[in-house]
């Protein structure tokens, strides 16, 4: 099994790249120029991983578990979960999501931002980056802060999503000429009742969750 290190949300971890990680990561170029395909594997991939963790947690109930994987995957290819994570699509409950969520973190650690919803959007960097903001609309995710040239901070309620993140959008970037050297990423975890705001904010939408 290959690891690799990443810093996420300050805290040094190593991270286990899977065989499915590792399709999301080193997707081939001609898959990743597509933009909706890479993405939709990488949503993907976060969502596997997620499921696993919670169902050895036991926060999960193992019967329903693979359905309600190939049923996300489905939203996923019709477009109907943007914006949302498998989080969002596994406990609609806002109760239970919130009470996931803190067990969640309490296995990963992360920062919390409570002010994540004060930070205006990278409109720059989306725009020169469409297939970074794609997979932020299908994986539930946004990038809270590209302004240094050497670091990137991306933000979700699911504390699990960032190394996976790290890696796809590393991919992605080492195509921009305008990148002269590998970013150091963060990932941040967004509290859910913030969530509403922030893809507002992000992805312009009149109508979310």
């Amino acid at each position: 099994m290959a690891t690799m290190k990443s810093n996420v949300g300050g805290i040094r971890l190593k991270l286990s790249t899977t065989v499915d990680s590792r399709r999301a990561a080193q997707l081939p170029r001609d898959e990743e120029e597509t933009g909706h395909v890479g993405a939709r594997v990488l949503a993907t991939t976060i969502a596997a991983h997620t499921v696993n963790l919670l169902l050895k947690g036991e926060m999960l109930d193992p019967a329903f578990a693979s359905d309600q994987l190939r049923n996300y995957g489905s939203m996923l290819e019709n477009e109907l979960n943007t914006g949302q994570c498998i989080l969002h699509f596994l406990f609609p409950d806002e109760g239970r999501l919130t009470m996931v969520l803190g067990w969640l973190n309490s296995q990963a650690n992360l920062h919390v931002w409570e002010i994540a919803h004060r930070i205006p959007p990278p409109e720059a960097f989306y725009k020169a980056h469409p297939s970074i903001l794609e997979a932020c609309k299908l994986c539930g995710a946004v990038v809270l802060d590209a302004s240094s040239p050497s670091t990137l901070t991306t933000g979700s309620i699911n504390p699990l999503a960032g190394g996976f993140l790290a890696r796809w959008m590393q991919t992605e970037l080492e195509y921009d000429p305008a990148e002269m050297r590998p970013r150091f990423f963060f990932h941040v975890v967004i509290p859910q009742r913030l969530w509403p705001a922030i893809i507002r904010s992000h992805f312009r939408y009149d109508h979310v969750l």
